[in-house]
């Protein structure tokens, strides 16, 4: 059982691991969508690129570039998170 001093101390060092934490998963919005091949396949982007109506932001899911039989890039535009 840990004393109560040590549990103070390991509640302190993990809200400051969790404040450090938290910005790394922030999502970054790019102000212009990127190049075929930028993006890994299934992965997610927010773009303000002026091309959504006010108040949205365009979200872009990369696709998996294979042929014919390949997944496309979807695009679409959602209000601001």
């Amino acid at each position: 059982m840990l004393r109560k001093d040590s549990a103070m101390r390991l509640a302190l060092v993990l809200a400051g691991c969790l404040a450090v934490a938290t910005p790394a998963f922030a999502q970054q919005i790019l102000k212009k969508e990127p190049e075929r091949g930028e993006l890994r396949k299934g992965q997610t982007v927010y773009v303000d690129d002026g091309t959504c109506p006010k108040g949205q932001i365009k979200v872009v899911t990369a696709g998996n570039n294979v042929g014919s039989g390949g997944r496309a890039r979807q695009k679409e535009c959602i209000k601001r998170p």
